[in-house]
């Protein structure tokens, strides 16, 4: 498959919230707008997108965090998406690759994921991509304030 990873821009807002949805988020065109500007703006935020001769089929954000321990910093994939009808044709793994390079490029010696516990194809994807499951992750819900 013919496919480019670049960084995701402000015209790409209809295929993001297509994806987004399809991971269960769902939103209009105009708020996945406004996410995209978030994360193009946010210092240590990439969102790169996955261009195939039909258009985005997958996408990936990542944040660089620092961390208290030894590995200084961390480089967190917060979304992995591929749109289902294009899934098991390597365009999961060319995000990933896009998410592994934006870590070193940081200077981050490690890559973060977490998966819902129900995304059972995600996590062998994940291990048989290198990821091992070395911790749990725990989220509370704020109310606003």
């Amino acid at each position: 498959m013919d496919l480019t990873v670049r960084d995701a821009c402000e015209e790409d807002a209809d295929a993001v919230s297509a994806l987004l949805g399809e991971m269960g988020y769902p939103m209009s065109a105009e708020i996945a707008a406004t996410v995209v500007r978030r994360f193009v703006r946010h210092p240590g935020s990439r969102l790169q997108v996955a261009d195939g001769p039909d258009g985005l089929v997958g996408l990936v954000a990542t944040q660089t965090v620092p961390r208290l321990d030894a590995d200084a910093l961390s480089c967190r994939i917060t979304d992995l998406v591929v749109s289902a009808s294009r899934r098991r044709r390597g365009i999961g793994a060319a995000l990933l690759d896009a998410a592994e390079r934006e870590a070193r490029r940081a200077g981050a010696p490690r890559l973060d994921l977490s998966s819902g516990d129900w995304r059972d194809d995600a996590h062998s994807f994940y291990a048989a991509m290198g990821f091992e499951t070395r911790a749990r992750a725990f989220t509370k819900r704020l109310d606003p304030a």
